[in-house]
C-alpha cells in the first residue's frame, strides 16, 4: 500500500457513463478551479496596498524609487548610499509594476502576490502529477490558507519570489525528468538562477537538494554526464552572473559589490554567521508557526509516517516527499544564520504531505484523532471570534482605545460565515463536497480559515492602520515643505521615512554624532534631524548648554504606549520654531 494512497483521488475524473457525464465532470472541475483561483485572488490582492511599509519593505521600496529616479538599475542605493544587500531582479519586478500603479505600496507588493499565485499553481501541478488531482487541489488550498504563505505573499520583499521559482524548477523537473535533453536542463537552470537573482542561492540549492534523491535512486544521475547538460548549466549560470558582472564592470566608484554579496549572504552567513543567530532547534518552532492553522495535522502526519510499519511499501513519490522535507529542514537547521522566513520553501512540501495524509484511503486512527482535534480547535476559534466581535466595542470604550468598528464587523462576519459552513456540511451531505472538490469533513476547516484570513489581512489590518504612525509622521514632515538638504538623519537613514519623504537628489544628509549634528543644525535655517526619541540624549550631549531645541514634528504617541515603544517613536528635532 502506498503512503496515504487515496482511491477517491484516482477515480475522481474517471467516468464510464458516456460523453455527457464526462462533460459534466469537466464543467465541475472548471467550477472547482475557478472557486480556488477567485479565493486566491481575493486573499492575496485584497487591500494589498492599503497598509504602510512594514520594516524591511522600505529597502525594496526606496531602492526601486531611486532606481527609477537615476535610471540606473544595476547599482542599488538608499538615500544615495550603495546598498547591495540583495540581488537585482526583485527590484526590477517592482520597477516594472510602478508605471501602472505609481511607486507606492501596491507596486511594492504586487510582484510578491503574483509570485504567490505562481507558487500555488506549481503546488497544484506537482501534487496532481505525482499523486492525483485531488491531492494537488487540497495541497493548494492548504498552502493558500497557511499563515506563513499569506503573510509573505502580501509582503513587498523577495521571499515569495524565491519560493515561487524554487517550485517552478521542481515542477519542471517532474514534468521533464524522462526527457533529459538540452531544453530540459536549460529551463531547469534558468528557473533556479532567476530565483537566485530574487534573493539568493537557496533558489538553486533547494531544487537540487530535493531532486537529488530521485536522481540517485532512479539512477538518472548518469544522464548528467553529457555536453547538453554542461552547456545548459553554463548558460543558466550566466543568467545569474551577468547582472553582477555588469554591475561590477560599470561601478565607477560604486562602493558595494554584488559579487561580495553572493559570498557574504550565501557562504559566510551559512558557515560563519554575522547576524540572525538563533539556536539550532529554531525551526522546530518556526515551521509550526508558519504552517498554522494546519500544524497539528502536519505533526500527526509526520509521526504516523515515521512510526508506520509499512513505510518501505510506500510509493516512491511519497517516500521522496518525506526525504525532501527532511533534507530541507536539515539544510536550514545546519546553517549558522537562522530566521523564520528562511525556511519558507518547506511549506509546499508540508502542504503535499498533509494533503496525502488527509486523503489516504486507509482508516487511520491517527487521521481520525487529528481531524477531530483540528475540527474542535477551528470551531473554538469561530466561537472565540464571535465572542470577540461582541466584546471589542464595550472593552475599547472602557479602555479608551478607539478600535475601528470594522474590526468587530469583520470578526462577526467571518465567524457567522464559518458557522454557516458547518451548517451547510450538516445539511448538504455530499453536495457541498461535490461542488468544492474537497472531502466533506474538510470543508468547514478550510472555509473557516479562508474567512478568518480574509478578515484579518483584507479588513482588520487596514482598519488598524491608524495605530501605525510611521507613514503619517513622514508625510507630516514632508508637508512642512523642507527640502532634502534641510532634513537630516541621525547615524543612519531610515529607509521607510526616506521613501515617504519622496525627495529627489540631492540626498538627505546623515550625521554620525552629536558634533556633526550641531554643525549641521547651525549651518542653515529651518533644518531638522530625524531620529528616535531614545537617541535624543546622545544627539544633544555635545550641544552648548544654552542651546534650545524642540520637536518640529513628532510621531504620534498613544496613551497606552509603554516607555519602550515611546522610545522607538521618531521625531524631527530642530533648533528653532520656524517651519
Amino acid at each position: 500500500m502506498s503512503l496515504f494512497y487515496c482511491t477517491e483521488c484516482k477515480s475522481l475524473y474517471r467516468s464510464d457513463a458516456g460523453l455527457m457525464k464526462e462533460q459534466s465532470e469537466e464543467s465541475r472541475v472548471r467550477w472547482i478551479d475557478c472557486l480556488f483561483w477567485f479565493t486566491a485572488l481575493v486573499l492575496l490582492f485584497g487591500a494589498l496596498g492599503v497598509r504602510g511599509l512594514w520594516t524591511a519593505e522600505g529597502r525594496w521600496a526606496e531602492i526601486t524609487r531611486e532606481m527609477l529616479i537615476t535610471k540606473d538599475f544595476f547599482h542599488p542605493l538608499i538615500n544615495g548610499h550603495p546598498y547591495f544587500d540583495k540581488p537585482l531582479v526583485s527590484y526590477w519586478l517592482i520597477a516594472l509594476t510602478a508605471p501602472f500603479t505609481g511607486m507606492n505600496e501596491w507596486a511594492l507588493r504586487i510582484p510578491s502576490a503574483i509570485c504567490g499565485l505562481l507558487a500555488l499553481w506549481a503546488t497544484r501541478r506537482i501534487g496532481a502529477r505525482l499523486w492525483a488531482p485531488a491531492v494537488g487541489r487540497l495541497a493548494g488550498w492548504i498552502l493558500l490558507t497557511t499563515y506563513g504563505f499569506m503573510f509573505w505573499a502580501r509582503t513587498g520583499e523577495a521571499d515569495m519570489a524565491n519560493l515561487a521559482f524554487i517550485l517552478l524548477a521542481v515542477a519542471w523537473y517532474w514534468r521533464r525528468r524522462d526527457l533529459p535533453n538540452f531544453i530540459t536542463y536549460l529551463i531547469f537552470y534558468v528557473l533556479m538562477f532567476i530565483g537566485a537573482q530574487m534573493k539568493g542561492l537557496t533558489a538553486v540549492i533547494i531544487p537540487v537538494l530535493v531532486v537529488l534523491p530521485d536522481l540517485l535512486v532512479e539512477k538518472r544521475w548518469k544522464h548528467l554526464f553529457s555536453f547538453s547538460h554542461f552547456g545548459a548549466l553554463v548558460l543558466g549560470s550566466l543568467v545569474y552572473l551577468v547582472p553582477f558582472l555588469y554591475s561590477h564592470g560599470t561601478a565607477q566608484g560604486y562602493a558595494s559589490s554584488g559579487l561580495d554579496l553572493v559570498f557574504r549572504e550565501n557562504v559566510q552567513r551559512f558557515f560563519v554567521p554575522f547576524d540572525h543567530i538563533e539556536p539550532w532547534y529554531a525551526y522546530f518552532k518556526h515551521v509550526p508557526v508558519l504552517f498554522l492553522p494546519w500544524s497539528l495535522i502536519l505533526l500527526v502526519a509526520v509521526v504516523a509516517w515515521i512510526f508506520s510499519p509499512n513505510w518501505r511499501k510506500y510509493s516512491w513519490h511519497s517516500r521522496w516527499l518525506g526525504i525532501a522535507m527532511a533534507l530541507i529542514f536539515v539544510f536550514f537547521s545546519a546553517s549558522g544564520s537562522r530566521r523564520s522566513y528562511y525556511i519558507l520553501p518547506i511549506l509546499p512540501f508540508c502542504a503535499w504531505f498533509t494533503a496525502l495524509f488527509l486523503l489516504a484511503a486507509d482508516r487511520s486512527p491517527w487521521r481520525r484523532v487529528a481531524v477531530g482535534i483540528q475540527s474542535a480547535l477551528i470551531l473554538l476559534i469561530t466561537l472565540a471570534g464571535l465572542a470577540a466581535a461582541v466584546a471589542i466595542p464595550p472593552v475599547s470604550q472602557r479602555l479608551n482605545i478607539p478600535i475601528p468598528g470594522l474590526v468587530s464587523l469583520a470578526l462577526a462576519v467571518a465567524s457567522l460565515l464559518s458557522l454557516g459552513s458547518w451548517v451547510l456540511v450538516w445539511i448538504s451531505r455530499k453536495g457541498l463536497s461535490h461542488a468544492t472538490g474537497i472531502p466533506l469533513r474538510f470543508v468547514p476547516l478550510l472555509a473557516t480559515t479562508v474567512f478568518f484570513l480574509g478578515a484579518y489581512f483584507c479588513v482588520i489590518q487596514p482598519a488598524l492602520e491608524g495605530f501605525r504612525t510611521e507613514e503619517s509622521f513622514a508625510l507630516e514632515v514632508k508637508e512642512t515643505g523642507r527640502t532634502a538638504e534641510e532634513i537630516a538623519f541621525y547615524q543612519q537613514s531610515l529607509e521607510n521615512v526616506v521613501f515617504y519623504l519622496d525627495r529627489a537628489p540631492p540626498y538627505h544628509p546623515v550625521v554620525s554624532n552629536s558634533l556633526e549634528a550641531w554643525a549641521y543644525l547651525v549651518g542653515g535655517p529651518n533644518r531638522v534631524v530625524i531620529l528616535r526619541r531614545r537617541d535624543l540624549p546622545a544627539l544633544q550631549q555635545d550641544f552648548p548648554l544654552e542651546a534650545q531645541g524642540y520637536v518640529a514634528v513628532g510621531e504620534q504617541v498613544f496613551g497606552w504606549d509603554k516607555d519602550k515603544k515611546i522610545g522607538k517613536k521618531m521625531v524631527a528635532w530642530g533648533l528653532d520654531d520656524s517651519l
